[in-house]
């Protein structure tokens, strides 16, 4: 499909329709809402800052296409295609790859108040109403955007061509809305778990909750059942018997959502949950995906919503256990790192005052404060000290070590295990999180642990 283009060395994303993207159809897949209620601003740009090192990182890695999505090296994107991975490689799901239905999402942006990982769009083509090209802005009024076949992934200023001024339609925050509120609600947690099982769970005719095999009805009681939602329905139709009914223009994250394969029939044959901003998880034979409302497909089956959570956020202060008196040293660094939940903050300086750390500047901190010095601040110095131990041997204490790229190729993170398969880190999202090292973000990142510590 050709574009009229006012530069001629720049080429503009191709329709989605052309796209052959495997596991989307038309599209893929955290509403708009305050800072107050959604993640803090240091939050925000911390995600921001990772949104564009990522980008940045794909320079001369990447080749223009809008016919092969690659998601490895040598990697091929288009415009959108190009966003939609840096997003998810940084745990947003944009959930689509079709500019317009990304327009549609967040919260619009007047011209020259761009911040930090907002969208900007264009539009060259002189019939339509749709945007054709899409770029994300990194800050001093410059964007970074896979540009064309000629110049591939760059970095341009809004005023370097009458491109940029000229087919300018608008801009889109998504972030802070397509990340978790804080403190993070019941749906929020419902939508969390169910991302965390996008890579691991099996949907099909059987029940395995160990060996994370589903129906989609499984799926469905499984996720809410484990944030304390014991909705035990057997099939599609008992499920959508649960809940109140919601109307489509009300969805929160967490209400259920129901598709026909006949339109006009009120037999469910496909359920899914809401994920906020127009995307739904769905369970199906394909595996957990995610998917845009937006799509004519689920605007011609939908059938109805249903609300079986209140949206309340747990505004119960974190409590550190207190340490008794035999209190062991691990006991002891556990502790003290748990108290920090919600004190400390993630930056690139190591700042007591303030407490404001890396991650390995974070677990640097807090042996210190308990009298052991690992001696470096960096994740890839501390992977030194002290002795290696195998993860079937971990105990309370232990240094972890992951990678942040999904190849545990290189330690750049730090955590402090906690007992029974957990660990407590300052994460890059800007706050002190406990995980599981079963999560899939820990397996796809954990490289060794070290014991610092004498029992």
């Amino acid at each position: 499909m050709k574009r009229q283009l006012l530069s001629a060395a720049l080429v503009t994303c191709l329709s989605v329709s052309s796209f052959a993207v495997p596991a989307l159809d038309q599209t893929t897949t955290v509403s708009a809402a305050t800072l107050t209620t959604q993640a803090s601003q240091q939050t925000v740009n911390a995600k921001a800052d990772q949104l564009i090192n990522t980008a940045k990182s794909l320079i001369g890695k990447a080749t223009y296409s809008t016919a092969v999505y690659k998601p490895t090296y040598p990697y091929k994107f288009s415009c959108a295609t190009f966003l939609m991975y840096v997003f998810e490689e940084n745990g947003v799901d944009l959930a689509t790859y079709n500019e317009n239905y990304m327009m549609q999402q967040g919260t619009p942006v007047a011209k020259g108040q761009w911040q930090k990982g907002d969208l900007l769009f264009f539009k060259s083509k002189t019939t339509g109403t749709d945007p054709d090209h899409v770029a994300m802005y990194i800050g001093d009024n410059k964007v970074i955007h896979m540009a064309d076949s000629k110049q591939n992934i760059v970095i341009s200023d809004m005023d370097s061509k009458p491109y940029y001024t000229e087919t300018y339609m608008g801009a889109r925050r998504v972030i802070p809305s397509l990340l978790p509120a804080n403190p993070a609600t019941t749906g929020d947690k419902v939508v969390s778990l169910a991302y965390d099982l996008k890579d691991t769970a099996t949907i099909g005719s059987v029940n395995n909750e160990s060996a994370k095999k589903f129906t989609s009805t499984g799926f469905v009681n499984y996720v809410y059942k484990k944030n304390g939602v014991n909705l035990n329905a057997t099939n599609l139709k008992t499920l959508q018997a649960k809940g109140t009914t919601v109307s489509r223009s009300n969805l929160q994250k967490g209400d259920l959502v129901f598709f026909n394969s006949v339109k006009g029939s009120t037999n469910p044959s496909l359920v899914g949950i809401y994920a906020g901003e127009h995307r739904v998880v769905i369970p199906n034979s394909g595996g957990v995906i995610s998917r845009v409302l937006l799509v004519d497909y689920y605007n011609d089956h939908y059938i109805t919503a249903k609300r079986v959570v209140t949206n309340q956020t747990d505004t119960t202060p974190t409590k550190p256990t207190p340490p008794s008196t035999s209190a062991t040293s691990a006991d002891k660094v556990v502790n003290f790192a748990t108290s920090l939940t919600g004190k400390a903050k993630f930056g690139y300086v190591y700042d007591e005052k303030s407490l404001t750390f890396t991650g390995a500047g974070f677990t640097y901190y807090v042996y210190k404060k308990q009298g052991i010095d690992l001696t470096y601040k960096m994740a890839s110095q501390q992977a030194k000290v002290g002795t290696a131990v195998a993860k079937s041997n971990l105990q309370k204490g232990d240094v972890l070590f992951f990678s942040t790229d999904n190849k545990r190729t290189r330690i750049t993170q730090t955590g402090i295990y906690m007992g029974g398969n957990q660990f407590i880190s300052l994460s890059t999202s800007g706050t002190v999180v406990k995980q599981s090292l079963s999560s899939t973000w820990a397996k796809l990142n954990y490289v060794q642990a070290r014991r610092v510590l004498s029992k």
